[in-house]
């Protein structure tokens, strides 16, 4: 009986959470107010989750059995051959925007992802869910008076590409794994500049509006070599690829100039400059990393990523990704975890992860030939819940993008997660009911 209502307890929440997770993943809602999500696709999300993100969001060299780790579809295989996972997160992002002259301030809140994985034979193992790729979520207006009156300009950008993604990992012989996800991405990316002047009802104003809306499939692989030591310790090693691939996806550049815009009493005069449709809006970097993480007692695990992107041999609304401030990107980062005893009966505090990690990044976004860096540390918490393999993973991250330099904006956030693991154990067969 227990048994039946813990499996219906995961698929309900699921149920209830899906709605959730695709209101967050719709064109009119974001996690960020980054004035850099303005470029390229917009700020990009990793692929780690709950336990990775305060290990720096290691991924591609780790293995847990009692976690989900979209870092390398590979690592589905370590999951244990009776466990079902459930796992969802929710991110809280406080950013103070910093330029020569000015300083602002924002907050974003978010639903992340939903993701579940359970193994179908010893040796195969899936994972399915939904997250995002990159969200687009900025609002700038400036006001400027010249010699010839007042101007105005008002800069926005809206939308998510998501990815739903089915994962399936083989065991090949004793060390050896590979992983494929192959994944749905979807989502529409909107961009708005407009010029107008207010004291002036003779000057036309202008208008540039840009719309991306992406359906396509996709695919990444991984593998992990994983060996013990002689004394029982582990090391394993990983690695991720995934090619370049063009999607199928539409954009819209509309330009234009009006006069009388918005007016109650005169019938506007709109000029259209140049309008431009086309199917091949997007493609998405050949991209490469590896890893590796050593497993010391089952009390302390170290672990190191590096991860590159070719933007620059991508294309973005028609054209090279050069003339739209993309080019190439690399990620560094690292993280330590130690559990003191896990098998610990009478200290609860033994029993908690307690996880730390850093990370730096050449962003692929450049501006004025100037290419927008970013670092920060992380740290957390795994809580297990009582007499359950359940468990908590609270985060929290400090980091920094960009410079005041060559009239750039820099970013410094704290961003907080809580993260939801549901373990249930299925194919048991219970001696009462």
């Amino acid at each position: 009986m227990l048994k039946k209502i813990s499996v219906t307890f995961a698929i309900a929440t699921a149920f209830l959470l899906l709605p959730s997770v695709l209101k967050a993943q719709n064109e009119n809602s974001a996690s960020t107010s980054s004035p850099y999500s303005r470029y390229g696709i917009g700020t990009l999300n990793g692929n780690s989750l709950g336990r990775s993100e305060a290990l720096g969001g290691i991924g591609i060299g780790t293995r847990y059995g009692f976690q989900i780790n979209t870092g390398n579809p590979a690592s589905y295989t370590a999951i244990d051959t009776m466990t079902f996972l459930m796992e969802f997160g929710v991110s809280s992002k406080h950013t103070s925007y910093e330029s020569a002259d000015k300083k602002n301030g924002a907050n974003d809140v978010n639903f992340n992802y939903l993701a579940f994985s359970f193994p179908i034979k010893k040796w195969w193992a899936t994972a399915f869910g939904l997250m995002p790729l990159s969200e687009k979520g900025y609002n700038i207006a400036a006001t400027e008076e010249s010699t010839n009156g007042v101007t105005s300009t008002t800069i926005s950008g809206t939308g998510t590409l998501s990815k739903a993604f089915l994962g399936n990992a083989f065991k090949i012989g004793k060390n050896l794994s590979v992983g494929v996800n192959a994944w749905y991405l979807f989502g529409t990316l909107s961009d708005s500049y407009y010029l107008y002047f207010p004291n002036d009802g003779s000057a036309y104003d202008y208008s540039l509006d840009k719309k991306l809306t992406v359906h396509n499939f996709g695919f990444s692989a991984g593998l992990q070599y994983t060996w013990k030591t002689k004394n029982k310790n582990e090391w394993t090693f990983g690695a991720v690829f995934e090619p370049k691939q063009n999607m199928s996806s539409k954009y819209v550049i509309h330009e234009e100039r009006a006069l009388f815009r918005g007016s109650s009493t005169t019938a506007p005069i709109i000029d259209t400059l140049s309008h431009t449709e086309g199917d091949k809006g997007l493609a998405l970097p050949l991209s490469i990393g590896a890893g590796f993480s050593y497993s010391f007692k089952n009390k302390i695990i170290f672990g190191a990523d590096v991860y590159h992107q070719k933007w620059s041999d991508v294309s973005f609304l028609g054209s090279p990704s050069q003339g739209q401030n993309m080019t190439n990107s690399t990620r560094y980062s690292s993280g330590i975890e130690i559990t003191p005893d896990a098998y610990s009966i009478r200290s609860y505090w033994s029993r908690i992860q307690y996880r730390a990690g850093c990370f730096y990044e050449n962003s692929y976004i450049t501006i004025n030939g100037q290419q927008i860096n970013g670092y920060g540390v992380t740290f957390g918490l795994g809580l297990p819940f009582s007499r359950a393999l359940s468990s908590l993973n609270l985060s929290a991250e400090l980091g920094r993008l960009g410079t005041t330099d060559n009239n750039l904006i820099r970013e410094s956030y704290a961003k907080f997660t809580l993260h939801l693991l549901l373990h249930d154990r299925w194919f048991i067969k219970r001696k009462f009911d």
